[in-house]
């Protein structure tokens, strides 16, 4: 179930794959039930209608379950080689297998582990060394082939292939007009326990050149009329030259695009932002996680190791026009109320446009899990982020949502703060209506 119902990206890691399959000379197409409004049920006639020789599906957490029944009635009704990608498969494998629903599961970056199992299926030859994937013999028995190395030279991947999506059906509240996302680098060293970047894209930072960025957002600008963009890299801002590359490219090449991105305090400065700003940036969303320094330190990347540097951050954005949202997580193992409360205070001090609290989630294969699933069993399709799964040694899950809660309730009705947010009724209710949605049961 989507957060928010005026929220829907792309399936931009299908498009990468797509572009790189059509360059060997596949024929390709993608189907996105959600930008066409369609249920699994449709979404089944619809694939195999085109009676393709291999499927792909993406996945996610919450949705896993539906994913693998659709993946099975398809592989029951059409015969062919079933594949499914995604962050969490790639590091439970052996569970996606238990149900006998698909065929192979495609670890880590998937571009050229898929493309290198269509040429096994088109030569009719097994799996058997293709490097990323998981898969089964006849007799039951998975095979986990070697972990694929990372694509160290991004430019040499074709552009994501937009003209297989229906581009105007993605949006992002508050936006008017169709978004898009652009990947323009990978990984990221900061190795937050937490984040689930890395565990497909690795914690060196890889990035696209300038120029192919540039490429790519004129495809966009130009050929699909689309002028929002989100970027989906880790930290953006990591090699400030390369943004200011891209910005400056921008600016050259009048490319009237919004844009937004993610990324941490520490890589960012007023200069940097008033050239971000001139080129078309109107959002940055950054993870201040923590009030805690022992946290920050441990969980967090130590991303805000100075909190008046920070504090400018935020100044500055706000004087160039730059909204800004800040990401925070209650629920640490080590966390304690006292320790909560100081992030509470940190947020009101940084005083962005946003705060999104989230209960810290331990998503497979990341430290945090590692850490904590000690055997246990963990339910992946409640995996939201926004409900608290377990306690810790000090707080309760009902705990840790209460304190959400409270924190939400005591960041926006400060006396400053609802004076502004009254003057701009539209957005208050859009943040009202996310709020009382955060806490919804989940069937």
């Amino acid at each position: 179930m989507a957060v928010n119902p005026d929220l829907l990206y792309p399936p931009i890691e299908l498009a990468h794959v797509a572009s790189v399959l059509e360059a060997e000379g596949h024929e390709v197409f993608i189907h996105d039930s959600d930008a066409e409004g369609k249920d699994a049920d449709a979404a089944f006639l619809a694939i195999c209608g085109h009676e393709p020789g291999f499927v792909v599906l993406d996945s996610s957490s919450t949705s896993l379950e539906r994913d693998l029944e659709l993946a099975a009635e398809v592989r029951n009704y059409l015969a062919v080689p079933i594949g499914i990608l995604g962050s969490q498969v790639s590091y439970t494998p052996d569970e996606i297998f238990e149900g006998d629903k698909v065929d192979v599961v495609i670890r880590g970056e998937p571009e050229y582990t898929v493309r290198d199992l269509a040429a096994r299926i088109a030569a009719k030859e097994g799996f058997e060394g293709v490097a990323g994937a998981s898969w089964r013999r006849e007799s039951g028995e998975a095979v986990h082939e070697p972990d694929r190395e990372k694509i160290q030279d991004l430019d040499e991947l074709p552009l994501p292939a937009r003209h297989l999506l229906n581009n105007q059906a993605y949006r992002f509240p508050g936006i008017e007009g169709a978004i898009t996302t652009v990947k323009s680098s990978r990984g990221c060293p900061l190795n937050c326990s937490f984040c689930g970047y890395t565990l497909a894209q690795g914690l060196r930072f890889r990035f696209r050149s300038p120029d192919n960025v540039l490429s790519e957002l004129e495809d966009l600008y130009h050929n699909h009329k689309v002028n929002h963009v989100v970027f989906r890299d880790p930290i953006f801002s990591t090699r400030r030259d390369r943004v200011l590359d891209i910005c400056n490219g921008m600016i050259e090449r009048g490319l009237k695009i919004e844009w937004q991105c993610e990324t941490a305090m520490k890589v960012l400065d007023r200069d940097l932002l008033e050239v971000m700003a001139k080129a078309g940036c109107r959002h940055i969303s950054l993870g201040v996680e923590s009030g805690n320094d022992e946290i920050q330190r441990k969980h967090c990347g130590n991303k805000v190791a100075d909190h008046e540097q920070a504090k400018s951050v935020f100044v500055a954005c706000k004087d160039f026009g730059i909204e800004t949202r800040a990401f925070c997580m209650i629920g640490f193992p080590e966390e304690t109320p006292e320790m909560a409360e100081e992030t509470r205070r940190l947020v009101e001090y940084l005083d962005p446009d946003q705060v999104q609290f989230c209960a810290v989630t331990a998503y497979p294969g990341t430290p945090l899990y590692k850490m904590l699933s000690d055997g246990r069993d963990f339910n992946y399709a409640v995996m939201t982020g926004y409900r608290a799964l377990e306690g810790n040694e000090h707080m309760t899950a009902a705990q840790i949502e209460a304190k959400i809660k409270q924190f939400y309730r005591s960041f926006y009705l400060r006396p400053k703060r609802l004076a502004r947010e009254l003057a701009h009724p539209r957005r208050l209710l859009s943040k009202f209506t996310r709020y009382l949605t955060l806490f919804k049961e989940r069937a």
